[in-house]
Formats: C-alpha cells, sequence, structure tokens
C-alpha cells in the first residue's frame, strides 16, 4: 500500500502536476490523521472496556467481603450472647456454700465469661483500593453507596467504643486483685490440685465476706452489660447493612 502510493507522487512530480500533487497530498494526510483519530478511539474504548471490568470486579470483590463481614459480626454476636447465659449461671450460682466440686466448674466457667471478649474487625481493603482509585465514586447507585459508608463509618466507630469499654473494663478489674476481690487462682485453668485447693479457700474467704461477695456480683454484672454493649453495637452495624446487595450471586 505504501509502495502503491509513492508510485503514484512520483508520478504525479514527473508530470509536473503540482497542483494535484498538492491535493493528493492533502488528502493523504487527512486519510492518516483519520487513521489515527480512529486508532486512538478504539485504544480509549478498550481502556474504558478494560477500566470499567476491574471496577465491576472490585465491586463484587467488595460485596464478598461485606457478605463474609456480616457472617463475621453474627458470629461475634451469638459468642458473645452465648458469654452472656454463662454469666447469668456465674451469677446464679454464687452462694456461700459452695462445695469444691462446684467451685471447680465455677472457676473455669468464670476464667471464660471474665477473659474472652469477642469483637469483629471489618476487611476494609476493597473498599479502601476502590476509594483511592476512584472507582467508588463511579457506583451508580448513590443510595448504595451512602449505606456502604455508613456501614464502614459505625463498624469502625462501635469498635473503638469496644476497645475502649474494653481497657476500661480490664483496668477497674486490676483494683479487684489488690482488694482481694479477684485472685489468679480462680482465673487460671490446669492448676495443680494443691493450688484448686488455694483457690477454693480464697474464695471461700471471698464469698463469706458479703461485701466483698457483692463486689464480685458487680463484677459479674459488668461482664455481662460488656458483652450485651457488643451484642448492641453489632446489631445497629447489620441494620446499617439493611438494602446492600451483599449476598453473592451464585455461579
Amino acid at each position: 500500500m505504501i509502495k502503491f502510493f509513492r508510485q503514484i507522487r512520483q508520478s504525479m512530480i514527473n508530470q509536473n502536476r503540482t497542483k494535484k500533487y498538492l491535493l493528493y497530498a492533502i488528502g493523504e494526510i487527512i486519510l492518516v490523521v483519520i487513521g489515527i483519530l480512529i486508532a486512538i478511539n478504539l485504544n480509549n474504548n478498550n481502556q474504558i472496556k478494560i477500566a470499567k471490568k476491574e471496577r465491576s470486579e472490585k465491586i463484587l470483590k467488595l460485596r464478598q467481603v461485606i457478605y463474609d463481614d456480616s457472617l463475621n459480626i453474627k458470629f461475634t454476636i451469638n459468642y458473645n450472647a452465648r458469654n452472656i447465659a454463662l454469666i447469668d449461671s456465674l451469677i446464679d450460682n454464687l452462694t456461700p456454700d459452695m462445695t469444691f466440686e462446684a467451685y471447680t466448674l465455677y472457676s473455669n466457667q468464670f476464667a471464660r465469661a471474665n477473659m474472652e471478649f469477642r469483637t469483629s474487625i471489618p476487611d476494609m481493603s476493597v473498599y479502601n483500593e476502590l476509594i483511592n482509585s476512584g472507582d467508588y465514586s463511579k457506583i451508580e447507585r448513590s443510595d448504595i453507596k451512602g449505606r456502604i459508608t455508613a456501614f464502614y463509618v459505625l463498624y469502625n466507630h462501635f469498635n473503638s467504643l469496644n476497645n475502649t469499654f474494653i481497657i476500661s473494663l480490664l483496668s477497674s478489674e486490676k483494683s479487684l486483685f489488690y482488694n482481694g476481690i479477684l485472685s489468679h487462682y480462680y482465673l487460671q485453668q490446669n492448676l495443680s490440685e494443691d493450688d484448686k485447693m488455694n483457690g477454693y479457700k480464697e474464695f471461700k474467704a471471698m464469698l463469706n465476706d458479703s461485701n466483698k461477695r457483692m463486689i464480685f456480683q458487680n463484677h459479674l454484672f459488668e461482664l455481662k452489660d460488656m458483652h450485651e454493649q457488643i451484642i448492641y453495637f453489632y446489631t445497629v452495624v447489620l441494620d446499617a447493612m439493611s438494602g446492600i446487595p451483599i449476598k453473592p450471586e451464585a455461579r
């Protein structure tokens, strides 16, 4: 093709047909420009399609991540609900005439209820990637964008509150050790028989002191309140997810 156009130009020059040659040259330039513009347009369209596909894949990933977060939240709620039931049992069975066998079971249950707070941390990697790339602003459904943003804001806010309250509770718990209300004997498992007996004696002495028993009971209620607060916060977060199409589509 190039050789063909070159032959035409050379023929016009040899025949001294300058005017026609200039018109031909201009036409050739226009054709080249049009070709370049078409190529650029095709390339831009291809880039747009690639970007749109990548954005769609990220949005699908975001749906999967939020869905996984919702499962983790539900698990966390159920976990803390089980601990509340356990603490209720501890409150009901807190009696001065507790036997050594009952104390052994009680101390194991108390250690679990006292030390195991479960919270849930959101996976924000895909969300942050969409924000940083600018793709999040291109999601057409503004109502869904608002719900997703509110979901993450609430999630992080309540996690921050949970951490603050848990740290405060653990700090106040230290004073209970200093005042003889709590003992490492009945916060640890797998103790020797001698240590279990020592723990039982300390626990019985605490139970027979009405003031210390009341303080210990209040501590149990504080533990229960902490678990109830965690459940409440995450229930609000789940409510904030209402309207977000998070369930991944079957493939």
